[in-house]
């Protein structure tokens, strides 16, 4: 029974019920013990409740022992009592390998916190990501960053819609961040979402902060300290007024996708990130042009980043790939 109730919890149940637009314990004050590790606090209400779990995965007969990755900081927050401290540690392979039974993927090395729903007092129920019925602005959050070595800490904002005909969630938008500096002192970090639908609104959000690389080589005992989230909601249908100037077509794409910059800004290059943060590739713009080949992208939703010479950020924008 112990080890049906362990695997379980690691099911996603796609769709939420609709609440509010509001983001659950953005502070960080609240915490409460973990439900199965005795030593580990968590950033929510406990059991459930939506708020900020954790990949926590520690039983020696069942998961292996892994190390706590994520705990609760009162020495030096940046507002309150309390803030959320991310340390990157090796995972054992039987946490991995159950992740993997159940279609979760990570690498051997993390440190991650992310928007859920857990009860296992009763049904067992796991639901990935919170209510959120508004379409999200930007996401903006307080970070202190100490890698251990080179490595990448970051968030990713993911809005969901649930057809409630075809039993699917769909995503509709999103935004990601990324950083590879050591960050010593509280640093302010905002999220533009971009959307990839007009018509369809949210009911859920999943945000996920990762104290290292999801990607390439993460480290171990990297240390990301996160404070005080911010979530800027809208009533418009998209957000697309800083994007007016570039150029993208066809959208959606299936074999490749083309930008072009109009009036006097010069692009250098491009960068193109699945939902999930990882990075598709970077594209040189010669005159302001640029074609993708997407024949190996899956179907989905894509975020670009586009840079100047001088390597300042002077545009982010969004387009979609259906095959």
């Amino acid at each position: 029974m112990k080890k049906l109730l362990l695997f379980s919890l690691l099911l996603v149940i796609l769709g939420l019920p609709k609440l509010s637009a509001q983001l659950i314990n953005p502070d960080f004050e609240t915490w409460t013990p973990d439900s199965f590790v005795s030593s580990a606090r968590n950033p929510n209400s406990g059991l459930g409740n939506s708020g900020w779990w954790d990949f926590n995965l520690t039983h020696a007969l069942f998961l292996g022992i892994s190390p706590i990755t994520v705990f609760q900081d009162s020495i030096n927050p940046h507002g309150g009592k309390y803030c959320a401290m991310i340390v990157s540690e090796p995972m054992a392979k039987k946490a991995l390998d159950t992740l993997k039974y159940f279609g979760v993927t990570l690498p051997d090395t993390n440190g991650i916190i992310y928007t859920a729903y857990f009860d296992v007092t009763t049904n067992v129920v796991v639901k990935n990501g919170i209510p959120c019925t508004s379409k999200m602005q930007s996401f903006s959050f307080w970070y202190r960053y100490l890698p251990n070595g080179l490595d990448t800490c970051s968030c990713s904002v993911g809005m969901y819609h649930f057809d409630t005909v075809t039993k699917q969630r769909e995503l509709i938008g999103g935004g990601i961040w990324k950083n590879t500096d050591t960050t010593t002192s509280w640093t302010s970090a905002t999220i533009p979402v971009v959307y990839d639908s007009v018509n369809l609104m949210p009911d859920t959000v999943v945000i996920l902060f990762s104290g290292s690389s999801l990607y390439s080589r993460p480290k171990a005992h990297d240390t990301m300290y996160i404070d005080d989230a911010n979530a800027v909601f809208t009533g418009i249908d998209n957000i697309a007024g800083e994007n007016a100037y570039v150029h993208i077509y066809p959208n959606p794409a299936k074999n490749q996708i083309s930008l072009a910059v109009t009036g006097q800004l010069q692009a250098s290059h491009v960068e193109v990130y699945d939902i999930t943060g990882k990075l598709m590739g970077t594209y040189t713009m010669h005159n302001n042009l640029l074609t993708i080949n997407t024949q190996s992208f899956n179907t989905g939703l894509y975020l670009y980043k586009m840079y100047d010479n001088t390597g300042i950020q002077m545009n982010v924008g969004k387009f979609s790939v259906v095959k």
